[in-house]
């Protein structure tokens, strides 16, 4: 039989990867994590310098058990790290009754009987001046919303994974994962040069460059280019996590979504509906961010944050892997086993992130995940 480098690898330390391997040195397993520059890199999906972190989910009530439970360990990483990660600033929910956005919010807010407060045009004129919002307009006010800091989650995470025991290789890319009869074998190369490796079992929490690794899967993934934006403001105490907080606002055609302005950033303000070019090879989709990128955001602050100076922008590019469903991949593959799959997010994974590393971790070991992964089977489209 072939003697084992490790019984557990993670291959990929953004988000997810980074919460699984500390997840599973937290559980005092032998554990070694891969990654491809160095944890907390703008190559992928995970940076940013802040993601929402929801309760009042819209994308439904299936994960809600997912934000709380990530929410928990989020503070746990916050002890461990001894710094803070995750501002619960509040949130408002702004948009027409009947429209996209606030019912399926409400269906996930009654589903869970979570506190809320619903808001008149006139008290969210009167609350969040900032926005411009159209007659009719009412508003869910979040106590449960806020930020959480992306690079710095993910090196706090690696950091207290390494305090346990953990082994870490950057610059280390993953070439090739072949499930065998006495475990996972992983080709890699690095600054040693190629090798083989081989594990009990392997979580692949690769983002982008998943489909690439595993080829045979039945969940179609699609790895997809998008755009991260601040905006200036000349009064960053007004438009800070106190008295602005996080927002998502249905308007003009668009879902869209922002964070307060945060220890020297500005606001951070995204289209959901924008159009997303697919990312044919994730290795090489730039940083920089062609001002055209970005025009129709700018025009969108200009008439519904028009405080913000719609000029001064910092943009830069970002990937996210997405699904038909929108749904995230969390699981072992009929076609894969001794492989977890922790990965397409579709946009919207970080805040979860603390919760699927755990879950992955579980899965890894044969532990009964904590919460209900059948949403997210990686055959569900098999």
């Amino acid at each position: 039989m072939t003697s084992l480098d490790a019984p557990l690898a993670v291959l990929g330390l953004g988000a997810a990867g980074s919460s699984a391997l500390w997840r599973a040195a937290a559980r005092g397993v032998d554990v070694v994590g891969f990654e491809q520059h160095t944890p907390g890199h703008p190559h992928g999906s995970s940076h940013g310098h802040s993601r929402l972190f929801r309760t009042a989910l819209v994308e439904g009530p299936q994960y809600v058990g997912l934000a709380r439970h990530a929410q928990r360990l989020w503070r746990e990483l916050e002890q461990a790290s001894g710094s803070e990660l995750l501002t619960l600033c509040g949130g408002v929910f702004l948009g027409p009754e009947n429209g996209r956005l606030l019912p399926p919010i409400l269906e996930t807010i009654q589903a869970h009987d979570l506190p809320h407060e619903r808001l008149t045009t006139t008290q969210i004129r009167s609350t969040y001046p900032q926005h411009t919002i159209d007659e009719g307009t009412i508003g869910v006010l979040d106590p449960g919303t806020g930020v959480v800091r992306a690079e710095a989650g993910i090196q706090a995470a690696v950091r207290a994974a390494v305090g346990l025991g953990a082994q870490v290789r950057t610059g280390e890319r993953i070439l090739a994962v072949e499930p065998g009869e006495h475990g996972v074998e992983v080709r890699s190369t690095g600054p040693d040069g190629e090798r083989t490796w081989q594990f009990g079992r392997v979580i692949i929490a690769a983002g982008a460059w998943t489909p690439a690794l595993l080829p045979e899967l039945t969940v179609p993934m699609q790895p997809r280019r998008t755009l991260l934006t601040w905006f200036g403001t000349p009064d960053a105490d007004r438009f800070g996590p106190d008295r602005f907080g996080v927002f998502l606002h249905e308007a003009d055609g668009y879902l869209a979504w922002g964070a307060p302005a945060l220890e020297g950033h500005g606001v951070k303000v995204g289209l959901h509906d924008l159009p997303v070019p697919d990312v044919a090879d994730p290795s090489g989709n730039p940083l920089e961010v062609d001002p055209a990128e970005w025009a129709e955001v700018a025009r969108w602050v200009a008439r519904r944050l028009p405080e913000l100076d719609a000029q001064d922008v910092r943009a830069e590019g970002c990937m996210y892997t997405g699904t038909p469903d929108e749904a995230f991949s969390i699981g072992i593959p009929a076609a894969y086993p001794g492989v977890v799959l922790a990965a397409a997010c579709s946009g919207h994974g970080f805040k979860h992130a603390t919760a699927v590393g755990d879950v992955a971790a579980a899965l890894a070991l044969d532990e009964e995940p904590p919460v209900d992964l059948a949403p997210f089977s990686p055959d569900r489209f098999g």
